[in-house]
C-alpha cells in the first residue's frame, strides 16, 4: 500500500531518491484536505508535557484519528544522532501507527517540537517531509510561558530535473544546512519573473529543497492548518 510506504519514508533515513515514486503517487491519490484540526485539550496539553520533558532535545510524536478529528496522541522517542535540531521517530512507534489503518483510523498528524525556534518549519523540516495528507503539527517553546502550537500540511507541488534542476541551482542561492540537505525559502514577497519555471509559486509560501547535488528539486507548499482546541 502506498500510505504504508509513505509512513514508512517519513522516518528513515533511506536515500530520498528511492523515496520519489511512492511519494509522487501518494500526491496523485490526494483530491481533499482538510483546511482545520479538531486537537482535544487533553492532547494539547500531553504533547506540551512532553516537548516540556524532552527539552533542550525536540520531542516527537504521532495523531491518530480521521475526518479532521484528532482522537490519539502517541508521544514517542527522538532518535535522530542530532535531537537538539532533527527529530526521527523510533522504530517501535511507527510499527504502532501502522497498525492504525487496520482500526479504520489514520496517521493524521505528525508532531515535534522547536525547542528554540518559531512554530513555523524549518528548511530541514520540509526536506523531510514525506505524507502529505498528515497534518506537521509544531510546538514553539521559544517563549517557554507562552508556548505555540501550529499546524501545516508540507505538500510536493512539483519536483525539477535535470536542465530545469540545473537553471535553478544556478540562479538561486541555495543554502547547504545538513550534509544530505539543500535549500531556499521562496517566501509570497519574492519576484520570480526571473525564473518562469517558478512563477506558479508567486504569491505562495514555499520552500525548494534538494538532498543531491545533481539530484531532483522539490517545490514544497507551506499550507496553514487552523488547529481547534476542544474541552
Amino acid at each position: 500500500m502506498i500510505g504504508r510506504r509513505v509512513i514508512t519514508a517519513l522516518f528513515t533515513s533511506e536515500p530520498m531518491a528511492t523515496l520519489a515514486v511512492p511519494v509522487l503517487h501518494a500526491i496523485q491519490c490526494t483530491d481533499i484536505m482538510i483546511a482545520k484540526l479538531l486537537l482535544p485539550h487533553a492532547m494539547y496539553r500531553a504533547m506540551l508535557a512532553h516537548a516540556r520533558a524532552q527539552y533542550p532535545n525536540e520531542a516527537c510524536g504521532l495523531l491518530r484519528g480521521k475526518h479532521g478529528r484528532v482522537t490519539g496522541f502517541l508521544p514517542a522517542k527522538n532518535v535522530s544522532p542530532t535531537p537538539r535540531t532533527d527529530f526521527e521517530v523510533d522504530a517501535e512507534s511507527l510499527l504502532r501507527a501502522l497498525r492504525w489503518e487496520d482500526e479504520r483510523s489514520e496517521l493524521i498528524a505528525i508532531f515535534h517540537s522547536h525547542p528554540t525556534s518559531p512554530a513555523y518549519p524549518s528548511l530541514v523540516d520540509a526536506a523531510r517531509a514525506f505524507y502529505p495528507d498528515s497534518v506537521y503539527l509544531i510546538l514553539s517553546l521559544l517563549q517557554p510561558d507562552e508556548p505555540q502550537l501550529k499546524g501545516y500540511f508540507l505538500r510536493p507541488e512539483a519536483i525539477f530535473k535535470d536542465h530545469q534542476a540545473e537553471i535553478l541551482r544556478r540562479d538561486i542561492p541555495f543554502q547547504q544546512v545538513r550534509p544530505d540537505v539543500w535549500g531556499y525559502h521562496l517566501d509570497p514577497s519574492i519576484d520570480l519573473e526571473s525564473l518562469p519555471s517558478l512563477t506558479t509559486a508567486k504569491g505562495a509560501d514555499f520552500y525548494l529543497v534538494y538532498d543531491h547535488p545533481v539530484g531532483p528539486i522539490r517545490l514544497i507548499h507551506i499550507q496553514p492548518v487552523d488547529i481547534l482546541l476542544q474541552l
